[in-house]
């Protein structure tokens, strides 16, 4: 806990130099305000440090100084100084004659190992004195990064799967995706990627997306490959995509499968996909628009290298 201590050492020192100038002569130009810079902010546990700024706009003929008030989410709190540490409850700028000033709450993430909900809770500004108050609250996502398995995905796996010929087909492919929690696609779709593929009388370079969920509560996912979307091309006259079969008729759902974290909630290093050409559900074609289908695969399997 010596990172605590000497945090909290560190929020003392820091208490000590805001509050330090009892003869604060405060700003009374009442065009000047101050407000959160965000209203919605996300930061994994094991970030460490972090700024939470607040923007101060006008001309300042004094200082400006603020405190700031936690207030734990009534669903999935986190807790101060057990998941995360502010180094100051209260800030003061000096006067000046900047148009924009910017103050920042300081706080340190804590990482632990375990598997939970994203933990939650607000800052909110209080006790203003020399500027007038904007956006009062901000809205502080730590996201667990024990549960964070769409990074695992990222890498070389070993995609293997049988042909309909009986052939059996291995190839390294890399898989990837956001890493900027803010995309849309973070913890929802990944790209994979795989050089020289398929060989059909050219070796082509294939890229395709898997769709991915994962429960905390059950500790289960899918992925899932997704279809009807170009995968390669070879000149203009090759377009393919990923189909599925029912039997009798092709579809454009996602080809799905279960996966599920090991003893001692461990990654898994291998997801198979259990259709065969015996099964009635469906498996995956290679197809080419116009053209029609030149391969079927089963047995579908990737294992991390």
């Amino acid at each position: 806990m010596k990172y605590i201590k000497s945090f909290v050492l560190l929020g003392v020192m820091a208490l000590f130099a805001a509050c330090s100038s009892d003869d604060a002569s405060y700003n009374s130009n009442d065009a000047v305000t101050l407000g959160f810079s965000n209203t919605e902010m996300v930061r994994k546990e094991n970030t460490g440090y972090f700024n939470v700024p607040i923007t101060i706009e006008g001309l300042r003929n004094g200082d400006v100084s603020l405190d700031i008030e936690v207030i734990p989410d009534a669903t999935n709190p986190a807790k101060e100084d057990v998941n995360y540490l502010i180094t100051t409850k209260h800030l003061q700028l000096l006067g000046d004659t900047a148009k924009v000033g910017t103050l920042n709450v300081q706080i340190k993430a804590v990482d632990d190992s375990d598997i939970n909900e994203n933990r939650k809770f607000t800052l909110k500004i209080t006790n203003v004195q020399g500027a007038k108050l904007t956006n009062s609250e901000v809205a502080i996502t730590l996201r667990d990064n024990d549960a964070a398995f769409f990074e695992k995905f990222f890498g070389k796996w070993t995609f293997s799967a049988i042909d309909s010929k009986g052939n059996s087909l291995e190839r390294t492919i890399t898989i990837s995706g956001p890493s900027d929690e803010d995309d849309p696609e973070y913890d929802n779709v990944l790209t994979v990627s795989g050089l020289g593929f398929l060989n059909v009388g050219v070796a082509l370079d294939f890229q395709w997306h898997f769709h991915y969920d994962f429960d905390t509560a059950t500790k289960k996912g899918t992925l899932g490959f997704v279809m009807n979307e170009i995968v390669s091309t070879y000149s203009t006259a090759y377009q393919w995509i990923w189909l599925t079969d029912d039997g009798s008729n092709y579809i454009t759902d996602d080809l799905t499968t279960d996966w599920e974290l090991g003893d001692g909630d461990s990654f898994p290093t291998e997801i198979m996909w259990k259709q065969t050409f015996a099964d009635d559900g469906p498996s995956l074609w290679f197809y080419q628009p116009g053209a029609g289908s030149w391969n079927r695969f089963s047995s579908i399997k990737i294992t991390k290298q």
